[in-house]
């Protein structure tokens, strides 16, 4: 059996691909669902023609987006580790495989559900490093724990697995990630979108990283970044759940809610975002995933963290903004030099992990 693991919508939207090529391939899968992000997850299964999770590990209705909220979704995964073997359906031993993905605190935690009963554990998206523990934080240390849990890795190209050789597992060099096949079936998939855009220039923000939104001098920071930014250009803010609660706690959300060159959403479905993302003028965003999907869009790209595990349009679109305010102002003065073409790498990455849970037996 081949068992995914998925927290968050960020890893169902790369796990989908791979989902949905072991459907075509008629393989053995179920996945489990541990709901860290849970508001919207139903529109997001409908978005990918995907099945209801067989196993939802924490039963709530709202979703870790503050400290405390995390700590209680954390205590109740840990709580639930002893019945990992029910949660997994059985279907555990070597002739199994968990997929777990990413950095989150359902990645260690799926592998370690599948460590726990003797179960094969393949990391996807595995050897993407900043070297700084705590930039990003918790997301480098979350990938070092899954680096020692996991049985065999999946890495996006040569320096992901050049990091990965010291842990001596089995390496498959998917020469990219999954957002590839993600961004692949988005676009076959626009005509499905339901979103008014802008028909003036506009920038799209999306923002989420604990280091950003947990500390309140680099918050309002980013506030004064966004109205400075508004006073030439639209800003379409689109808001994670954990970027808008502390906004609200923080007192800053009423600056932008009384700006009214800057429109607040909430977060949006995949292909909605999507479309939006792909006519903006520029992005500002602190996701890994968003900088990798964009460097294939070609759109110009503000990455607000110091440090970044990934290498995909930096120097091309994209521009690491280590919170300088001079490459900060440089960028928004002419982000459109930034622009490049639209393109694509013609492999798929989810069909390389599907080759090779095929040939280890896997789903069978």
């Amino acid at each position: 059996m081949i068992h995914f693991v998925v927290g968050t919508r960020a890893q169902l939207f790369k796990l989908a691909p791979i989902m949905l090529e072991c459907e075509r391939r008629e393989l053995r899968w179920r996945w489990v669902y541990t709901a860290q992000h849970r508001e919207t997850i139903d529109a997001s299964l409908r978005t990918f023609g995907l099945p209801d999770p067989d196993y939802v590990v924490v039963r709530w209705t709202t979703e870790a987006k503050s400290m405390g909220l995390m700590a209680r979704w954390l205590a109740r995964m840990i709580a639930a580790l002893p019945r990992s073997r029910t949660i997994l359906a059985g279907h555990t031993g070597p002739d199994s495989v968990v997929l777990t993905h990413g950095d989150t605190f359902t990645t260690w935690l799926a592998a370690l559900m599948g460590r726990l009963t003797r179960t094969k554990v393949l990391h996807v998206e595995a050897g993407l490093r900043s070297f700084n523990l705590r930039k990003p934080f918790p997301e480098e240390l979350n990938r070092l724990v899954t680096f020692r849990l996991a049985s065999f890795f999946a890495a996006p190209g040569p320096e992901a697995v050049a990091n990965l050789k010291r842990y001596g597992r089995e390496i498959v060099d998917t020469r990219g990630n999954t957002q590839i096949d993600t961004l692949r079936y988005g676009l076959a998939h626009l005509d499905d979108a339901e979103i008014d855009v802008p028909n003036e220039p506009f920038a799209v923000v999306s923002l989420h990283r604990y280091e950003n939104v947990f500390d309140r001098e680099r918050l309002e920071w980013i506030v004064g970044l966004l109205e400075e930014i508004s006073r030439s250009t639209l800003v379409v803010f689109v808001r994670h759940p954990v970027t808008d609660a502390q906004l609200r706690a923080t007192g800053l959300a009423a600056r932008l809610e009384q700006n009214e060159r800057i429109r607040l959403l909430p977060r949006l479905e995949y292909l909605p975002f999507l479309t939006l993302i792909r006519s903006a003028s520029f992005v500002v965003s602190d996701g890994g995933g968003n900088q990798e999907e964009l460097s294939y869009l070609g759109v110009p790209t503000l990455l607000l963290r110091d440090e970044t595990e990934r290498n995909e349009g930096i120097g091309e679109n994209a521009v690491l903004s280590r919170f300088d305010e001079a490459a900060v102002r440089e960028f928004v003065a002419d982000p459109d030099r930034r622009r490049r073409p639209e393109r694509l790498p013609d492999e798929s990455p989810s069909s390389l992990i599907v080759d090779f849970l095929e040939r280890r037996g896997f789903g069978r």
